[in-house]
């Protein structure tokens, strides 16, 4: 039905589309792991750069204040042969100091009320004293000028107070030097742990899961021969185990299903006309479900009038719940037979009953068509199904088209008959939308020009080969793919003999 392979592609371009983006376990995993070590290793350099930078200004403050006391005799006792003897001294200490070991090095003095600044390295000055008196009174004897931050160490005796002063920026290089050294080892340390993390999830998770994911793989495509395997892990070894015993029971159901469907498939074609002698018709037939079962379904009665009616009808859909309808069909259709002779009486019965039963969304087309050899007449009533072809043996074609609504819609629906004359060497073909709409890989549909083409080219064929020729047709016009829906053919000659 047009309604139903709609349906089908547009589930098959929903199963075609594409899956979000995906990594490996063992990928997600290093991630998470490095990700969460760098963070607690940057936490961690953080911490210690600002414990170890405090660590080491009070090493420094110590080590200044211990210089200023140093200092402090030797100031008194020259302070005695007067200030230039002083000026002299802490010059030439200051002088002493390298930039390269003590950079920002200043040595200033606050003897009563004179004050004095070494001048060996050309940093005295007001604004120095000042900063360095400041940061005397300031809890981490820490002062800035400009940009550049020192700290000061004090000693003071009576009236006599020594300030000494270094620049900062020795202790932050050398402690960023330890911190980068520090870092580099942290960071061989996290390439090694994370090869050998690596290395384990290869070993524990990642070809373990490989393995099973193989196995449901080969699962998937209908191999269900169970198979043992091992795992180190308790997690994955109860999987493995699973994964065993899913095998096993899908095999077992599988088994189940196919006796299953080997019955269903006798019951159905039980259902189908068995061969036999017509008089004055040569009849032959296609029928091909697209699952083990379908629901296409075609029958030939002997009417009591002496008269022979066949049957092509289409359920919506294929498979086992078609099969089940077309089942039903058989039994009214067989009823309907019995009680009427007109193909319109017949279709109406038909639908009477079916009506009363269908699922709403059951729907059925059906044609009837009566063949009276003897008064050379066809009567056909078609309830919304596929076209049929009446062809003579002078290559006029008749087109069988619908004359009422499809089975199922309504139960007191009404359909108009057709008759048309026959004689020796006409033909008629009857199909499903399984042959018009048959698609090849790139979507083409076969079409009912083709299958009108087929009657008109092969119409001096016997009836059987022509036939198998349709056959081989529909499928070299799929190029070897699978039949999307259930296909039947019904060709009748005439014969008149």
């Amino acid at each position: 039905m047009q309604t139903d392979n709609l349906s089908k592609r547009s589930h098959s371009q929903t199963a075609s589309g594409k899956s979000p983006a995906q990594h490996s376990i063992r990928y997600l995993l290093l991630v998470a792991m490095n990700a969460t070590l760098a963070g607690l290793v940057v936490l961690f350099l953080v911490y210690d750069y600002q414990s170890e930078l405090e660590d080491r200004l009070k090493q420094q403050r110590y080590s200044l204040e211990d210089e200023a006391l140093t200092l402090m005799p030797a100031v008194l006792r020259l302070r005695q042969h007067g200030l230039q003897e002083v000026q002299q001294y802490i010059d030439t200490v200051c002088g002493q100091m390298q930039d390269s070991h003590s950079p920002g090095h200043h040595i200033a003095l606050r003897l009563g009320q004179d004050t004095i600044q070494a001048t060996a390295h050309h940093r005295s000055s007001p604004q120095m004293l000042q900063a360095m008196t400041q940061a005397s009174q300031a809890p981490d004897r820490r002062a800035r000028i400009g940009t550049t931050e020192f700290i000061v160490g004090t000693y003071q005796h009576e009236d006599a107070m020594v300030y000494v002063s270094e620049s900062l920026d020795m202790v932050r290089r050398s402690l960023r030097g330890d911190l980068l050294r520090r870092f580099t080892g942290f960071l061989v340390l996290a390439v090694v742990a994370a090869l050998v993390v690596n290395l384990v999830l290869v070993r524990m998770v990642t070809l373990p899961l490989n393995r099973l994911v193989r196995i449901v793989r080969e699962i998937a495509h209908g191999d269900f021969e169970p198979r043992t395997t091992w795992f180190r892990s308790t997690e994955l070894d109860y999987l493995g185990r699973e994964v065993h015993a899913m095998a096993a029971s899908l095999k077992s159901a599988q088994r189940y299903r196919t006796l299953q469907m080997a019955r269903a498939r006798e019951i159905q074609q039980n259902l189908l006309p068995q061969a036999r002698e017509i008089p004055g018709l040569m009849v032959d037939h296609l029928f091909q479900p697209a699952d083990d079962v379908g629901g296409d379904f075609y029958d030939i009665v002997q009417l009591p009038d002496g008269a022979v009616l066949f049957c092509v009808a289409d359920v919506a859909g294929h498979g086992i719940p078609a099969a089940m309808t077309a089942t039903v069909l058989k039994a009214l259709l067989l009823t309907a037979t019995e009680q009427f002779e007109n193909p319109v009486a017949m279709l109406s019965s038909i639908n009477r009953q079916y009506t009363k039963i269908a699922h709403p969304d059951d729907f059925v087309t059906m044609l009837l068509v009566k063949i009276d050899v003897a008064s050379g007449q066809l009567i056909y009533a078609s309830a919304g199904h596929e076209t049929a072809w009446l062809r003579n043996s002078v290559g006029e074609t008749r087109e069988l088209i619908s004359t009422g609504l499809i089975l199922g819609v309504l139960e007191n629906t009404t359909w108009t008959s057709q008759t048309m004359e026959i004689a020796a060497g006409d033909r008629l073909l009857m199909v499903t939308d399984g042959v018009t709409e048959n698609l090849s890989p790139g979507g083409d549909l076969f079409g009912r020009s083709r299958t009108q083409a087929i009657l008109d080219r092969y119409m001096d064929l016997p009836v059987t080969e022509a036939v198998r020729t349709i056959d081989h047709r529909l499928s070299d016009f799929r190029q070897g793919t699978s039949p999307h829906d259930d296909i039947t053919v019904l060709l009748v000659e005439v014969t008149m003999e």
